[in-house]
């Protein structure tokens, strides 16, 4: 569970189910202010958000709140496993580049799982309303996907249409036009930027064109394909981080021969 200090609204996160507690007492590590929060009732959808973003963190918390559901944030594979609810409806947002390049490790993982009421919806790592703008080629397990900019809109009735007895709730909810602020990298090295950014664009691109990219690694010539794709995303990179151009490092085609390499060890073993 994610709480915000009121004061300097830093979110702090803590295990509600290992108590019994109806208030529950902070104190803010980073401004020290002490501050109470009052236990809420069993939610009716549990959502769990697999996206670094907090942006995208605010987005959902607030579509979800209207169907009285609650978000926890998952910082890796180990915290989504681990807060996997059995006793009501479950949704998993997972971002596309989260805890490596490929999703469908963790999606076989939980699928396995006895979780009738569990459902997964993919999401793109950052916000790109035309470049990528097609239905990708495979959802890796997931029973769905959304575009970023579409949270505002589309996420209550896809949740509605994943879990019908929350359809009649989620088709009186007022949609909202969902802002689309570019994805933040955090306080790091520009040389960790540059590689961080990288990763989650070739993520998506990938994510969108996984058939192309498997005919290429299949054939070994995983270097002659997704090239326009990566022209894009390198004009998205260095539009994004212009900052990069000085280290002279082609960060994007570096990141797309990890993905190479990755998705080959890694599908040779299914």
């Amino acid at each position: 569970m994610l709480v915000q200090c009121p004061h300097c609204q830093v979110l702090l996160r803590f295990n509600a189910r290992t108590t019994n507690a109806r208030l529950y007492s902070f104190r803010c590590p980073v401004c020290q202010m002490k501050f109470k929060v009052r236990s809420k009732a069993a939610p009716m959808l549990e959502v769990l958000l697999a996206h670094q973003d907090k942006d995208i963190f605010r987005q959902v918390v607030e579509r979800v709140e209207r169907l009285k559901g609650a978000v926890t944030v998952c910082a890796d594979a180990t915290q989504v496993t681990e807060n996997l609810s059995i006793d009501r409806p479950c949704a998993l947002l997972l971002d596309v580049a989260f805890q490596g390049t490929f999703p469908f490790q963790l999606i076989e993982q939980i699928k396995t799982s006895p979780l009738r009421q569990l459902k997964v919806i993919l999401l793109p790592s950052v916000y790109n309303k035309t470049a990528y703008k097609k239905r990708p080629d495979s959802l890796y397990g997931a029973d769905a996907y959304l575009e970023l900019h579409h949270i505002g809109d589309r996420l209550l009735p896809l949740l509605g249409e994943l879990f019908p007895a929350l359809a009649e709730r989620a088709s009186v909810i007022t949609a909202v036009e969902t802002a689309g602020d570019e994805r933040r990298l955090g306080q790091q090295s520009l040389l960790e930027k540059a590689t961080e950014l990288a990763r989650v664009l070739v993520a998506d691109i990938v994510f969108y064109h996984q058939e192309q990219l498997e005919q290429g690694v299949l054939t070994g010539q995983w270097q002659n394909v997704l090239t326009d794709k990566l022209v894009e995303g390198r004009k998205a990179f260095y539009s994004r981080l212009p900052a990069a151009v000085g280290l002279q490092v082609d960060f994007v085609q570096q990141a797309f021969a990890e993905v190479c390499r990755t998705y080959s060890v890694t599908r040779s073993c299914y």
